[in-house]
């Protein structure tokens, strides 16, 4: 895939300086978004991260968190505030759906939430379906699952 100017994506382990500064950012737009009431779900010790770079500052990651045998997970998927708009997001997705394919993986699931109209518009666009709330958001009813069987 062509990448725009300035932009890079690399593999990082979730305990890179970057990604935690990232995942925090994002849980903390989401507490302010939806309360502190919300679960807090703990990253598997085998999850893997893309970090996307912008004129070398970190502005964006996901995880790509393995479930079971075929089945891995979306997580953490944030792009700062002022580097939306550009499309970065659509960069991510792509590159978290080819890395999982050469993991073996045919199918990806989310959860994102109500209030995320934008996130639920790109998953959307890019072939993913929802599905019934799985564990640990079945009984959260601000929460949308997804799911994409990968070509």
């Amino acid at each position: 895939m062509e990448l725009m100017e300035g932009v890079e994506l690399r593999h990082a382990d979730r305990t890179d300086p970057a990604v935690l500064a990232l995942t925090t950012a994002q849980q903390t737009e989401l507490a302010a978004l939806y309360g502190e009431d919300q679960p807090l779900v703990a990253l598997h010790p085998d999850i893997e991260f893309i970090l996307l770079t912008l004129d070398g500052a970190p502005v964006g990651c996901v995880g790509l968190q393995p479930i079971s045998p075929g089945l891995g997970e979306i997580k953490r998927m944030y792009v700062e505030p002022s580097s939306r708009g550009w499309g970065l997001s659509r960069l991510l997705l792509t590159e978290i759906e080819s890395h999982a394919r050469t993991r073996g993986l045919t199918t990806l699931r989310l959860e994102t939430g109500t209030k995320q109209l934008e996130a639920i518009a790109l998953y959307t666009h890019h072939g993913y379906t929802e599905t019934p709330r799985y564990p640990p958001f079945e009984t959260e009813t601000v929460s949308r699952c997804f799911a994409k069987h990968l070509d």
